[in-house]
């Protein structure tokens, strides 16, 4: 019998093919002849969570082993070689069997032979090796243990056979031997040592020194350690200089103890590392460039064991040739000229694992001839400036601190209970920091410095603009002075760039803006800001309207600290004018206005594409645009700048910038133009909803177009007063202000102004019950707008006939009406009129029982409602809205627009408006049986209609009323309502 274990395991009967059994043998056969418990065989099949049934599993085992080794022979039998006992099982091996043995007694008998023998002995012994040892199995605890005692027997036997070659010069043959052994075992240094010396023995130097390092980088990356003083003689005695008894060289700076945040840039260094390709971390002064890159160095050093080596551009001194000198170079190895410098760092770094720092880098010329060639290289190289012409480079910015970053990094810094104490005032001092990590350090450690100095105190300390670098300051750790050499740094055209980008209050420009600033081309103004963009100085992200906009950060600001230019601050400020112009006018056209012709096409078309997205952007800028041209005198500019901004944001919204365009004529004493202004304040009052405001601005405009003897503005200040009037339930004034409107504008002979005080006369009459007086307005109104120019009056005049001969169940001509308006308003462009006319023809629409088409007419006239921002409007079609869906039985539906009407309604005062959406909430209920509620409703916009004198809104809705309520006043309210229509109680 013989079995076989220095390779497969084998034996010379066959064995079962079953898993088990062979590793059952191969423990038996790492203990021949000794009893081996069952328990041992437990834990070597299974070494964690046996089985309930393992001891079955490895009865059944040696069952099979049994038959297999002793055929036919019982368990009992003294001729069985597996037997049982002692609570395990013994393999009886006889001597000769079992191939281990012959390996060590050839080794026994090679250490006490000499010559010629022994080296045939231990080459007879290492024969005797088919493969690593127990090659087939898979090996527990207890068989992988005798598989390592095994080839450190193997090992001890090859040295000394590769010694005794060594000896007698036979250096090929020690080369074939090691190859392979030295590539399953790259760290083992006897082995690498022997082969280096054959290697070079060959007459094969370089690839004797490859050997060698590649030993050195396995002892690093596995073990972490540098390699022994053996194979350091042998590395001086074939390369001629040594390695380093310290190991590779390692210039890292300690990393920062209470380095916080960048994971995201971290990772990507990691994976960036990977590749000879240099990494350029760019960003900001004192954004934390060095601190993430010492960082990430040792976190990563051990993919790099030639060493680390680090170098500051801006310090004086031949980098190259201190690199040289920490790899080993002495001084007379180096060449005395820069490009034998080169040569040699590019030759010597050609396969090495090095890692390169370079920090402060100004140029890509400053870097290129510092990068090691090697693929198993990297370089990290910091800077200011993004480097694009660095060929193949991986840009990773280096951006501001997140706020939940610069948080852990002050509590870590000032202590984290005293942070936590004051949440708002950390917030404060975070802010003045803009992101900047070393602002943040600084911060930090000031407050750790001064314990008795509060976070709020601080805080308040920072916020004032003209201490704040001041504040930021400790030891010899400040802020300024980064700040001041990257200004320093720039070019006598950036630095003029960057004085001229100063518009005081604004955080941020637009490009458009920019370049009106610096007074020349896009292109040239683009190559300017990029620059700027590019040393991190300015902040570049686009808006929602599609401009780039530009920030300088504050810190950066505050270091500059240049005054603005006039001349360009004025140049930039009437481009603005002219695009809010052209915003305000885009807003309410269906097509793009004609293009301003002070302003840039592209950034024209780009604001007549999305008016709202440039009013939402420069809403602030262009309040600040007011402000700023009224105090440089600059009278014309800022009364533009007014008027526009008035206009885009509406008079709720305007505050003092909106008045000042009314404040300027008016120190011009200009009645006429005040007047003006007036009446178109008071106009966006009223649309705006707000109609006390707009109330006051049209009594004032009359007073104004008075004094300045101006009938045609007298008549159409009063006809505004008197729709002011009209909705808030002021019949009586209204009537009178019509009344004198119509006397003036008659005698000027204004026809437009005489229609249009006609169609208001005609709806306040029909909401006073005297159709026929209507009629004979509206019919008036628009035999008048017939005269006119353009079509609008006519447009408007028949939206407000139509609406009023729909309330009278005459649809067709209501329809035809609305038709021919709303041709007209699409014509003309007015997109605000367009929304009223489809509003009313989407009521028209669901008197008729057409829901659908009243429902696309509702949503239509929606949309441009919320996109011109008219809020007051939008109130209104969500009320017809709801009563047209009321009306096609959708009443969750109609519910909801009903709801949302009524909160505007209410938030704005509007009383009508709110009576309006009060009857058709009560019809909804009615509708629903909820009889409680409707008449609740009902009865309150009843109410309203009484008090604001609507006598047939009032009647329709105590008609409502008593449909669900019969035990109520109505009758006598709805006789009273009557009374004041028939008799004349209204005005007359």
């Amino acid at each position: 019998m013989e079995f076989t274990v220095l390779g497969p395991l084998g034996a010379s009967v066959p064995l079962p093919s079953a898993a088990q059994p062979r590793r059952v043998l191969a423990v038996l056969l790492t203990r021949p002849n000794e009893f081996v418990h069952r328990d041992t065989l437990v834990d070597e099949l299974w070494p964690q969570d046996p089985p309930s049934s393992a001891a079955a599993v490895v009865q059944m085992a040696i069952s099979k082993l049994r038959k297999a080794l002793s055929p036919g022979i019982p368990v009992d039998d003294v001729r069985q070689r597996l037997r049982a006992g002692r609570g395990g099982y013994r393999l009886t091996v006889s001597e000769g069997e079992l191939d281990v043995a012959g390996f060590s007694g050839l080794a026994a008998a090679a250490a006490t032979a000499a010559g010629a023998e022994r080296r045939a002995l231990l080459e007879r012994a290492l024969g005797m090796w088919r493969g690593r040892a127990f090659a087939d199995v898979p090996a527990g605890p207890l068989v992988e243990a005798h598989r390592l005692w095994l080839e450190d027997q193997r090992c001890a036997v090859l040295g000394k056979l590769v010694e005794l070659q060594l000896a007698a010069g036979d250096h090929k043959a020690v080369a074939d031997r090691l190859g392979p052994e030295l590539a399953t075992r790259p760290g083992d240094e006897r082995f690498a040592g022997w082969l280096a010396e054959a290697l070079h023995g060959l007459g094969r130097r370089a690839a004797a020194l490859a050997v060698l390092d590649r030993c050195r980088q396995a002892l690093w990356e596995h073990a972490g350690v540098s390699p022994g003083e053996g194979l350091l003689t042998v590395h001086r005695r074939i390369a001629g200089t040594g390695w380093s008894v310290g190991g590779p060289p390692c210039g890292l700076p300690p990393a920062t103890p209470d380095f916080t945040g960048r994971a995201g840039e971290l990772a990507e260094l990691g994976r960036a590392l990977r590749t000879p390709a240099p990494v350029v971390l760019h960003g900001a002064a004192g954004a934390g460039k060095s601190a993430l890159a010492v960082q990430a160095a040792w976190r990563l050093r051990k993919r790099f064991p030639d060493g680390q080596l680090v170098a500051d551009l801006r310090e004086p001194g031949d980098v190259l040739a201190g690199f040289l000198r920490a790899l080993g170079f002495a001084e007379a190895e180096l060449p005395a000229d820069r490009t034998g410098l080169i040569s040699l760092w590019q030759s010597h770094t050609a396969d090495r694992r090095l890692l390169v720092i370079l920090e402060n880098c100004r140029s890509e010329a400053e870097v290129r001839p510092l990068l090691p060639s090697g693929p198993g290289c990297a370089t990290i190289v910091t800077t200011r400036r993004r480097l694009a012409g660095l060929v193949g480079a991986r840009p990773v910015e280096v951006g501001p601190l997140a706020y939940a970053e610069a948080r852990v990094l002050l509590g870590a810094i000032a202590g984290e209970d005293r942070s936590s104490a004051d949440p708002d005032a950390v917030r404060r001092v975070l802010a003045c920091c803009d992101g900047l990590a070393l602002a943040v350090r600084v911060a930090g450690m000031k407050l750790l410095q001064r314990p008795r100095l509060s976070l709020a105190e601080f805080a308040t300390r920072l916020e004032n603009e003209r201490l704040r670098l001041d504040e930021l300051a400790v030891g010899d750790l400040a802020v300024r002075p980064v700040l001041a050499e990257a200004l320093a740094a720039l070019s006598p055209r950036q630095r003029n760039s960057l004085r001229l980008l100063t518009f005081p209050g604004a955080t941020e420009v637009a490009d458009w803006f920019a370049t009106a600033l610096l007074g020349c081309s896009s292109r040239q103004a683009a190559e300017l800001l990029d620059e700027l963009v590019d040393d991190h100085l300015l902040h570049a992200e686009p808006d929602q309207a599609g401009f780039l906009r530009y920030r300088l950060p504050d810190l950066v600001r505050l270091a500059h600290r240049e005054p603005p230019d006039s001349g360009a601050l004025s140049r930039a400020l009437t481009v603005m004018a002219a695009l809010a112009e052209h915003a305000s006018a885009a807003l309410g056209a269906e097509y793009p206005p004609p293009r301003p012709t002070d302003a840039p096409a592209v950034a024209s078309d780009r604001v007549a594409a999305d008016p709202i997205g440039w009013r939402a952007a420069e809403s602030a800028n262009l309040a600040l645009a007011v402000r700023t041209a009224k105090n440089h005198g600059w009278t014309e500019l800022a009364g533009r700048l007014a008027d526009a901004y008035s206009e885009l944001v509406g008079p709720r919204n305007s505050g003092s910038p909106g008045w000042l365009g009314f404040g300027i004529v008016r120190d011009r004493l200009d009645l006429p133009a005040e007047g003006e202004k007036l009446l178109k304040l008071g106009h966006s009052h009223a649309d705006a909803g707000d109609l006390a405001r707009a109330r006051t601005c049209f009594s004032l405009a009359e007073a104004r177009f008075r004094s300045s003897g101006d009938p045609r503005g007298t008549g159409a200040a009063l006809v505004a007063l008197a729709d002011v009037d009209a909705d808030s339930g002021r019949t009586r004034s209204a009537v009178g202000a019509l009344r004198d409107a119509l006397d003036l504008l008659r005698d000027c002979g204004d026809l437009a102004g005489q229609a249009m005080a006609s169609a208001q006369f005609g709806s306040l009459w029909d909401d006073l019950g005297d159709f026929q007086r209507a009629k004979e307005c509206f019919d008036a109104s628009l035999l008048l707008s017939l005269h006119c120019e353009g079509g609008q009056q006519h447009d408007r005049s028949a939206k407000r006939y139509a609406d009023v001969l729909r309330r009278h169940g005459r649809l067709e001509e209501a329809g035809e009406l609305l038709a021919s308006a709303l041709a007209g308003t699409r014509s003309s462009r007015e997109r605000h009129w367009e929304a009223h006319v489809l509003r009313s023809l989407g009521d028209l629409h669901a008197k008729a029982g057409d829901a659908g088409e009243s429902e696309r007419c509702l949503s239509r006239s929606l949309d441009l409602f919320e996109y011109l921002g008219h809020r007051h409007a939008v109130a209104y079609t969500h009320r017809s809205f709801g009563e047209s869906l009321r009306l096609a039985g959708e009443h969750d539906r109609a519910a909801e627009h009903l709801g949302l009407a009524m909160n505007t309604f209410r938030e704005f005062g509007d009383r009508r408006g709110g009576g309006y959406a009060l009857l058709s909430f009560g019809r909804l209920r009615a509708d629903e049986g909820v009889v409680t509620e409707a008449a609740e409703g009902l009865r309150t916009a009843a109410g309203l209609f009484r008090e604001l004198g609507f006598p047939v809104w009032e009647l329709r809705a105590l008609k409502d009323l008593s449909a669900v309520d019969t035990g109520g006043r109505q009758r006598d309210r709805a006789r009273e309502a009557l009374t004041k229509i028939r008799f004349g109680v209204t005005p007359a």
